[in-house]
């Protein structure tokens, strides 16, 4: 019992150290290093940011319909509660200059490296310093290190990294506007079309959203962003951060405008839906097979008509009845 004691005390010291704009990557390595000692350290940590997640929501207006996972608006989290608790945001570069920073970090890249494209299977890459990289399909990497610098930019597509730690040479993801920085940790990030999104399977980064401010992730942690909209940070179980990795998407309601644009990169032809479809949310996985089998597996989940040509999906909802 006092094992269990000593965990819970320690998840709550690395709580409050972690909302220390101050911290630095000592801090958060060392919290790595906690986290990946035992299980029991991440379920105490979980369970200290459920709880606070769960209160701060308590006093948060107005009521919304309930979410599966809470969602932090940055800017809001920001104005309001600047005096009365710490932040989600760790200290960061600037809007601007993080904008200048992944300019030139492209720039940079083009001149130098090596470029992974990936059509109709995933691949995996076998980095020079013994990370590895999980290419989804329709994706393109582009690697680029030299000297102190290890630096890739995911140009479209899908990948999941594990990234060897290494605090002499940072590695760095562009994925257009965004930025992640990793301290070494396994994760995921998604960048097509509009939509980026970053899922942290064990360890620490620190994402850069398009013109937003830096926030650090930790496991069980994602933020996602569609357009120039705020991003919004949520929860997600570690072992489902690169849940494509095992052949299977999984959904937990999710608007079907998010699935019908990972079924179009998955199909390599659009999904479009109908007004009404568009309405529609989805809980549930998908095992990624051929076209057949993903769309059929959709209409057995949800009330909706599929009709597929070699050019188009199209998505209507069922009429009630």
């Amino acid at each position: 019992m006092k094992a269990k004691t000593d965990i819970d005390e320690k998840a709550l010291h690395w709580f409050v150290a972690l909302r220390d704009e101050a911290a630095g990557d000592d801090v958060w390595l060392g919290f790595q290093s906690w986290l990946e000692a035992s299980p029991a350290h991440a379920l105490a940590y979980d369970a200290v940011e459920r709880l606070w997640v769960d209160l701060d929501a308590a006093d948060t207006a107005p009521v919304v319909a309930p979410q599966p996972a809470p969602v932090i608006d940055f800017a809001a989290a920001r104005d309001r509660r600047a005096q009365r608790r710490p932040r989600w945001l760790g200290a960061g570069l600037g809007v601007a200059a993080s904008v200048t920073l992944a300019v030139g970090l492209w720039m940079w890249m083009a001149l130098n490296g090596q470029t992974y494209a990936t059509t109709d299977a995933p691949m995996t890459v076998a980095l020079e310093d013994g990370s590895h990289v999980y290419l989804n399909r329709h994706s393109r990497l582009d690697v680029r290190f030299d000297g102190d610098r290890r630096a890739v930019s995911l140009a479209q597509g899908e990948a999941a990294f594990d990234v060897v730690h290494d605090p002499a040479h940072p590695f760095v993801v562009a994925a257009g506007a965004h930025q992640v920085e990793v301290l070494g940790t396994a994760f995921n990030v998604l960048n097509h079309g509009d939509d980026f999104a970053v899922a942290v399977e064990r360890g620490v980064v620190a994402v850069t959203p398009e013109r937003a401010p830096r926030v650090r992730l930790t496991a069980g942690q994602a933020l996602t962003q569609t357009a120039h909209q705020t991003p919004a940070l949520a929860h997600v179980a570690p072992e489902r951060a690169s849940a494509w990795r095992q052949g299977v998407l999984v959904y937990r309601d999710r608007p079907l405008g998010e699935v019908a644009d990972d079924l179009s990169r998955y199909l390599d032809k659009p999904v479009v839906l109908s007004t009404s479809a568009r309405a529609l949310r989805f809980t549930g996985a998908l095992r990624i097979g051929d076209e057949a089998v993903m769309l059929q597996q959709l209409q057995d989940f949800l009330p909706i008509r599929i009709d597929a040509s070699t050019n188009a999906v199209r998505v209507d909802a069922r009429e009630a009845g």
